[in-house]
């Protein structure tokens, strides 16, 4: 007797027999999933927090030494006195932000880095604020060029090369922008060693596009613009002792306005120069001839 064999379904058939996965199960699978991705990341956050603190109280990783770089004004004893470590502290949970800060409160100090050297060093990169003129403030202080008040001045401190300043305060006490503008153009005077040498005071009071200057020697006095002061100066003082044996009477030189000078002739009968607000009492007014 011959059998038949029964052909097989087809493939598209068989597909359709297969037991499809519950969405129930399917989603208990993924939450099983993240629950064990959850309970890994919480066991290896465990382990870390144990390691730091255990580490954190490790002796051997107490700061041991301070290592400062760059500090001319500050002594290294003075820069540890503004760290404030207190004893043992680690290096590893030191906040390096909250040192910088302290480092911060001393206005020598412009910017700091701070690096950790394991096991036990700390090092201090500093950068520190210059003094580039001498406020005028009752006492005499230190002025850096971004207009900080650095110190009151120490008798043993050269001031050669210092100009002075005035007309720092109104009624209110130190004008913020007042001191910015001084602190640039005394550091723009201390960059050309021909001028540093003979300015001897500032005056900022009527502001940036009013400032007096006054010579060591000869004993003349400028009003300038700010903005052009250096490059004006520096074309009309080699011709001071010319202009002085032409005017036997000068008292000042007006460099404000572009193109022209004004020369300010004391009065022969007896005036005395500046009221104090930069105007003369009696003067004789002499246009300058030549284009600056």
């Amino acid at each position: 007797m011959e059998l038949k064999r029964t052909p097989s379904p087809p493939e598209r058939f068989l597909r359709g027999r297969r037991q499809r996965v519950r969405p129930g199960r399917r989603l208990r699978g993924l939450v099983l999933r993240w629950f064990a991705l959850l309970a890994a990341f919480l066991g290896l956050a465990a382990a870390f927090v144990w390691t730091v603190t255990i580490a954190g109280q490790a002796p051997e990783l107490a700061v041991a030494r301070v290592l400062v770089l760059g500090n001319e004004q500050l002594s290294d004893g003075e820069i540890l006195e503004l760290l404030e470590l207190s004893e043992g502290a680690n290096i590893l949970t030191l906040d390096l932000e909250v040192v910088r800060e302290r480092l911060l409160r001393s206005a020598w100090v412009r910017e700091v880095e701070i690096e950790r050297v394991l096991p036990r060093t700390l090092t201090l990169r500093i950068a520190e604020r210059s003094p580039v003129a001498v406020a005028v403030l009752g006492e005499l202080y230190l002025l850096a060029a971004d207009g900080t008040m650095l110190d009151e001045l120490a008798p043993h401190y050269n001031i050669e090369k210092l100009v002075l300043i005035r007309g720092l305060r109104d009624v209110d006490g130190v004008v913020p922008a007042r001191a910015a503008l001084a602190g640039r153009m005394a550091a723009a005077l201390m960059e050309r060693e021909s001028l540093s040498a003979l300015v001897s005071e500032l005056d900022v009071s009527e502001g940036e596009r009013s400032v007096t200057v006054r010579l060591r020697e000869p004993a003349v006095t400028f009003l300038v613009n700010s903005a052009t002061m250096v490059e004006r100066l520096e074309r009309l003082v080699p011709l001071l002792d010319g202009l002085q044996k032409r005017y036997n009477a000068l008292d000042a030189v007006d460099l404000r306005f572009d193109g022209r000078i004004y020369l300010r002739l004391r009065d022969v009968a007896g005036a005395k120069g500046f009221n104090g607000r930069g105007i003369y009492t009696a003067a004789t007014f002499v246009p300058g001839g030549a284009s600056f």
